[in-house]
């Protein structure tokens, strides 16, 4: 099943059941992966990875886990030695609500429960092969949260007079400065680690 070989990872899982731990544990080793950590809190979790960063955290989120807080203090304690890692929230709740706020707060990505090797595996493909590019604002880090573009067929209210990219392939003319947007060439960010490396291999 997997195309890619991730022996070398190293892997967190945050998960309070010992069973649940174990289900997890024995995926990963399908998956081909050996090196593997394991904390029952956020709290523990953090001050292992504060000790020793890893390149994935499966961190669950329930009322007995507080997964998102952990996401939060991975993304912005200045403790955090990678604030970049790779995050996928589990949880056994699914409504949008729930992963609207698990975006927001700087997951990578997200994994209902049940969990299956052939759905973890799928999320750090992902992960591999679809890198998002970091945003930093005043209350957000973490991976760029739009998926995918919209297509706006309302006026056009800018103020300033800077065209789409797609406008501007067409016109053919080309843009002085660095791209600012996701998927476009020519964009660099100080944020984005790794000089455009996958964040796990």
């Amino acid at each position: 099943m997997a195309d890619y070989d991730l022996s070398s990872l190293t892997v967190l899982v945050v998960e309070k059941h010992v069973y649940m731990r174990r289900i997890l544990r024995d995926i990963l080793h399908e998956l081909g992966i050996s090196n593997i950590r394991e904390a029952e809190s956020a709290d523990a979790a953090f001050d292992m990875f504060v000790e020793d960063p890893v390149d994935l955290v499966l961190t669950d989120w329930s009322p007995r886990v507080d997964g998102l807080n952990l996401v939060q203090r991975l993304r912005l304690d200045p403790e955090s030695l990678d604030p970049y890692v790779a995050i996928v929230v589990l949880t056994a709740h699914t409504e949008v609500t729930r992963v609207c706020e698990a975006r927001d707060a700087g997951m990578t990505e997200f994994l209902a429960k049940p969990i299956s090797a052939k759905l973890l595996y799928y999320r750090i493909r992902s992960i591999i092969e679809r890198q998002r590019m970091f945003v930093r604002a005043d209350d957000f880090f973490g991976p760029d949260r739009r998926r995918r573009r919209a297509d706006f067929n309302g006026a056009d209210r800018r103020a300033h007079r800077n065209v789409s990219g797609q406008d501007r392939r067409q016109r053919q003319v080309p843009h002085g400065g660095p791209e600012r947007r996701q998927g476009y060439p020519g964009y660099t960010s100080q944020d984005n680690r790794n000089n455009g490396r996958s964040p796990l291999m």
